[in-house]
């Protein structure tokens, strides 16, 4: 085959962003040559830049809920974000394009339809979003990372693939990963963290209820607190060295290696990380998730006794100290990765298979 590019259409947060990230070293490790759409925002750029991707920037942010002049400025964007990719697909001649989530999904999926191109999208949550409802309606196949999903979609085409975790995340050394982070081997580890953009009254209420614990050696932390909370954490925390501050990690496979539980959001990405590595987690959705598609993501895999939900209207330091003392005193421990097979790799055979038909 001459041309073997194929683009992986992506916006957003990390949350979208990476489980492409996954799709797309697999199918490099196969010959092919993964470029990203993604939507102009730092965090995106950032994320690809760090693991070495080509991308095509989209001035295209998301769509304002009530008519006014934002929403009119959303479409002629989203019209003029279609032309490019319809562009930029003619010159690539990709073999497929997927769709990982963002409002990016629409034009260039929309664009690569037209040109008659093979099509996918992979929905992360429990409850899809808009886009990928309407998307389902003309891609050749849909993928999905939880089976609850299925029945917000009309055409039959649906995959249960499950959530592309990254690979780093699964074989990460823990040796190494104590070395990097230069921290002990032997106290009780809690990673927090509230995802890229952060979370404010977790990070804080986490935060207070870590910092004695950490100062009398019970416990250590490492906690991500993302760009907006990072400087009020970092004066709560001072100088105390079993509490280490993060903006942002781009290795947080280190941070998953080391530590004994999580106390997080509960995006998608985050949940099925958690549940392949089998670490014990308190989930703490966010509240203002579309459909409030983070709780359910959450109670999903509530039924598992290593997973602790605490919805953030419950959250408070006495909450959450008690539900530390409690895993404190009885330790949940990780056991063995929980996938037998990636779900990148199926996914990958699904859409071989489906190129070849």
């Amino acid at each position: 085959m001459k041309y073997k590019n194929i683009i992986i259409a992506s916006s957003g947060t990390g949350g979208h962003i990476y489980p492409g990230i996954a799709l797309a070293k697999e199918f490099a490790k196969n010959g092919y040559n993964p470029i990203f759409f993604i939507t102009n925002n730092e965090i995106s750029i950032e994320i690809l830049r760090n693991n070495g991707f080509k991308y095509i920037l989209f001035n295209l942010s998301g769509m304002p809920r009530k008519i006014s002049f934002s929403f009119w400025v959303f479409l002629s964007r989203l019209f003029l974000s279609f032309l490019k990719a319809l562009k930029n697909i003619a010159i690539l001649k990709p073999v497929f394009v997927i769709g990982t989530g963002g409002y990016i999904s629409v034009p260039a999926l929309v664009a690569a339809k037209i040109l008659k191109n093979k099509t996918f999208i992979h929905e992360q949550n429990t409850i899809p979003g808009k886009a990928n409802i309407v998307l389902n309606k003309i891609v050749d196949k849909t993928f999905i990372s939880f089976e609850y999903s299925r029945k917000y979609f009309k055409n039959a085409n649906i995959v249960f693939s499950g959530y592309p975790v990254r690979e780093e995340i699964l074989h990460a050394s823990k040796t190494k990963a104590l070395e990097n982070l230069d921290i002990e081997n032997d106290i009780f580890t809690i990673l927090v963290f509230g995802g890229s953009l952060g979370a404010v009254k977790l990070n804080e209420v986490a935060c207070k209820s870590l910092l004695d614990l950490s100062k009398s050696k019970q416990v250590q932390a490492i906690h991500i607190t993302g760009y907006k909370s990072y400087s009020n954490i970092l004066k709560l925390v001072e100088l105390n060295k079993n509490y280490q501050v993060f903006k942002y990690m781009h290795n947080i496979s280190d941070a998953y290696a080391v530590s004994d539980v999580a106390i997080c959001r509960c995006g998608a990405g985050t949940v099925f990380e958690i549940k392949a590595l089998n670490k014990p987690a308190v989930f703490v959705p966010y509240p203002y998730a579309t459909d409030n598609h983070q709780y359910w993501n959450a109670k999903e895999v509530e039924e598992d006794n290593k997973f602790i939900l605490i919805e953030e209207k419950d959250l408070t330091e006495k909450k959450l100290k008690e539900t530390i003392e409690i895993l404190l005193s009885n330790p949940k421990k990780s056991g063995d990765i929980c996938f037998s097979k990636l779900p990148q790799t199926l996914i990958f055979k699904e859409i071989i298979q489906c190129i070849k038909s």
